[in-house]
């Protein structure tokens, strides 16, 4: 029973009845502050309600204006991150974790589809570690089958779904905790590069959920794994890569420094791309859940 439920049925076991006196103003007065409190308790479960299907936990990301990009001013910035700019994003579900290697074997044993790289290494495939070596084309695979077996569309990320959903809430930050370097003071947020030492516990993936959630219930929304997005790269300035030749990817990896964890930090690969420190995590239309 959750914490919203426990209170609901203490309130109503205390509730004064028909005729007692002590049901007076100042006893309503009291009660009407619990009452807000309960309100707000039981929306804001209601805003960020858990569905699950095929084995994977999804959460639901509130519709909203959603402040994105980095200041110039943010350490490890750039040169192509957005400035800070408002968003608005529409509700939708995001998978709690990144697609796992359990999680992917049930599709390739529905499709056929051969196993990705590193499929076989002792390192990277634990079953709640994080399936790597999967291009963007396999992640897209993947939310088709989704879709196919749910009836309920599936996707990659956009870039601003997965900005706002990795916030969890804040505002201004570089970070889902905050402000804080991922190791500051010995306490490890998120699994990166330490030179080829395990200072975080893992020196490759972690398994899933390893580290704190953030504000949205989310997990590795930072290191871990590199995800694939939906969109297109479009990178500044001259380059050696044309527009629409890359896909965007999020959130850092074990293989990165801290600057790479940030929010507004992106990465890029060409769509047939495939590594060890890329996965990614799927979305789920809201307004067609079941």
């Amino acid at each position: 029973m959750d914490r919203a439920h426990r209170t609901v049925k203490k309130m109503w076991r205390n509730k004064p009845r028909a005729g007692d006196r002590k049901t007076d103003r100042g006893t309503l007065g009291l009660l009407f502050p619990s009452l807000c409190w309960l309100l707000a308790l039981v929306c804001s479960a209601l805003a960020h309600e858990t569905l699950e299907a095929q084995s994977i936990r999804f959460r639901l990301i509130p519709a909203g204006y959603y402040l994105l990009g980095s200041p110039l001013s943010e350490p490890g910035r750039y040169a192509d991150e957005d400035t800070p700019h408002r968003v608005r994003v529409v509700s939708f579900y995001l998978a709690v974790t990144e697609t796992t290697n359990a999680q992917y074997q049930g599709f390739l044993k529905a499709t056929g589809q051969q196993p990705p790289l590193y499929w076989e290494d002792k390192n990277l495939n634990g079953p709640n570690q994080p399936v790597v070596g999967v291009t963007w084309d396999d992640a897209m695979a993947f939310c088709r089958w989704l879709t196919q077996v749910t009836g309920v569309s599936h996707n990659l990320p956009s870039e601003a779904q997965w900005e706002a959903a990795a916030r969890g809430g804040l505002t201004g930050q570089p970070y889902p905790w905050g402000a804080e370097a991922p190791d500051a003071g010995g306490i490890y947020r998120a699994n990166l590069r330490h030179d080829r030492t395990a200072k975080d516990g893992y020196l490759f993936t972690a398994p899933v959920g390893s580290f704190p959630a953030n504000g949205y219930g989310l997990f590795d929304m930072a290191g871990n794994v590199s995800e694939w997005c939906l969109d297109q790269y479009t990178p500044t300035g001259s380059g050696p890569f044309k527009p629409g030749l890359l896909r965007l990817l999020k959130g850092g990896s074990w293989f990165s420094q801290a600057r790479d964890l940030r929010g507004a930090a992106r990465q890029s690969a060409p769509p047939g791309y495939a590594d060890g420190y890329i996965g990614f995590r799927v979305v789920r239309q809201a307004n067609s859940a079941k």
